[in-house]
Parts: C-alpha cells; sequence; structure tokens
C-alpha cells in the first residue's frame, strides 16, 4: 500500500524489497511481529499519520528490520526525528547530605 506524496525517509521501500526478497507476505510478517498488518503496511509506506506516537513507530521499525534481518540504525536514521542520540552515562551524583533528627520522648 503506497500513500503518493509521502516521503518521509525512504526506507519503507527498503523494509518492502527485503521482505518479499524473504518471501513474505504483510501478513506473514504481521503475525511474526504481533502487529496488525495495517501497522506494516503503514511501516512500508512510511505514513507516520497511521502509526502510534513515534517512540512506538520506532520502536515497530526497529523489530522489523531484525525480523528481516536488517541492520535497523541506518533504517532509523531514516525517521523524523532520527535516533535518539545514545544516553550518555551519568555521572555519579554527588552524595547529598541527609541530616537525621531523632527526636526522644522527653521523660
Amino acid at each position: 500500500m503506497e500513500v503518493k506524496g509521502v516521503d518521509m525517509g525512504g526506507f519503507g521501500e527498503r523494509l518492502r524489497e527485503a521482505r518479499r526478497a524473504r518471501g513474505l507476505e504483510i501478513g506473514d510478517l504481521a503475525r511474526r511481529l504481533k502487529l496488525r498488518p495495517a501497522v506494516v503496511e503503514a511501516l512500508e509506506a512510511e505514513a507516520w499519520e497511521r502509526l502510534p506516537e513515534p517512540v512506538l513507530a520506532r520502536g515497530y521499525l526497529r523489530s522489523y528490520a531484525l525480523a528481516l534481518g536488517l541492520d535497523p540504525k541506518p533504517l532509523l536514521a531514516l525517521c523524523p526525528g532520527g535516533v535518539a542520540p545514545a544516553a550518555k552515562p551519568q555521572e555519579p551524583a554527588e552524595e547529598s547530605a541527609i541530616r537525621v533528627r531523632v527526636l526522644r520522648p522527653a521523660l
């Protein structure tokens, strides 16, 4: 299913060609990924308006690529917004001084 005038990066055709090269129909891949066929079609059409929020759509794209033996990183870089930069390891936070006041009952 092709959406005319939508070109959000060019990964859809790559996915479609890889799926066809493996002899898989959209329904076959959808069952393998546990997605609705409409989601697989939307990924191949790069129809972001038919997909859930971007973080889920990128996760679906990653799963799709891995299911076909493709490296998902170049495909994710073609998504709107690209790939989020890898998080830097956080520096250990300085220990905060927590003061505890122990109250003793008056005798």
